[in-house]
């Protein structure tokens, strides 16, 4: 008898050891003291987790505001044990259409206005339909515990791939490449000073929105940028790795964003990825024409790979 009630009791005891671990496991992340079960994520194309397996099963080019498996953001909601996650994310985006989302009367630029169904994929999405979302994402705004900000690689695009395409034209003129060769490097410069500025000039009142929307307390992580041209070399597979001159734009657009601190109510983490895995990253890639989600085109986004590396510094710096 004694046996078996020392059976029993070991068995009920292995148990409640098992139930005890589950329900510390389901606690949700903690911080500063109190605990954290809601979180949105305001983004691009690599938020929205583009080109992922996850997005593919979808066979559209734009998907916005999905949450999309193995993306990043995820990720972080996982092994946060984020009960409430939603993401405002959508291919295209730059600081300004944020803004419009944060700023009930701010409506962009001429390409916010007129272009941006095109930029992000969706033609059927305009200005006014981004007005018409300014409610309901601000609501969620803020009721959550954690607010991400991942942004800025659209506001490099057309500045980069315009004085690119300009000295990618020239492939069969070499004599004509080499005299035109100050004028590239020259738009370059000016391109790169122009998207510095305005990033700059958009990313401070965003920031300043999102601590007028966010609850005390909460927490609000900004992403930084990477530099997706970095492996690129000209000609491709030399040894001249020509796209590590724009580290200097990205190292910019990272400083303007670790600058910034937590006002003294809200909670402010930089987290820095340079080196997520992308998945494509030559020239070649660029200059097929293929566009991304179709195989052989450049596609700058992170694989899964890529973004789990993201996550896992998001999460590192959190000190979860």
């Amino acid at each position: 008898m004694k046996k078996a009630t020392k059976k029993v009791f070991a068995i009920l005891l292995a148990m409640m050891m098992i139930i005890s671990t589950v329900a510390v496991s389901a606690f949700a992340y903690t911080r500063n003291g109190r605990e954290y079960t809601s979180m949105v994520l305001l983004g691009d194309s690599i938020g929205a987790g583009f080109s992922l397996p996850d997005y593919d099963r979808y066979g559209k080019y734009c998907l916005q505001n999905k949450r999309i498996e193995g993306s990043f953001g995820d990720l972080v909601a996982k092994k946060l044990k984020i009960s409430s996650y939603k993401p405002y994310v959508s291919p295209g985006f730059r600081t300004k259409e944020i803004r419009v989302f944060l700023e009930n009367d701010y409506e962009g630029d001429f390409v916010t206005q007129n272009f941006i169904g095109s930029l992000s994929g969706n033609e059927n999405y305009n200005l006014e339909k981004m007005k018409s979302q300014r409610a309901s994402m601000q609501k969620k705004i803020g009721n959550a515990d954690i607010v991400m900000l991942e942004v800025g690689f659209n506001d490099t695009w057309l500045t980069v791939m315009g004085a690119y395409t300009d000295f990618s034209m020239t492939t069969n003129d070499p004599i004509g490449r080499v005299m035109n060769s100050p004028r590239y490097l020259y738009e370059l410069q000016m391109g790169i000073q122009d998207t510095l500025f305005n990033f700059q000039q958009n990313f401070d009142p965003i920031i300043k929105d999102l601590y007028r929307l966010m609850k005390p307390g909460s927490t609000l992580v900004c992403v930084g940028v990477y530099n997706p041209f970095k492996d690129w070399t000209i000609p491709d597979g030399s040894m001249i790795y020509a796209g590590q001159l724009l580290n200097f734009l990205y190292n910019n657009m990272n400083s303007v964003m670790r600058s910034y601190a937590g006002d003294g109510v809200h909670d402010y983490v930089f987290v820095d990825v340079p080196n997520p895995e992308v998945i494509s990253n030559t020239v070649n890639d660029m200059l097929s024409g293929v566009p991304a989600l179709h195989k052989g085109g450049w596609d700058p986004h992170p694989t899964l790979a890529g973004h789990k590396y993201i996550a896992n510094q998001i999460l590192t710096a959190l000190g979860a």
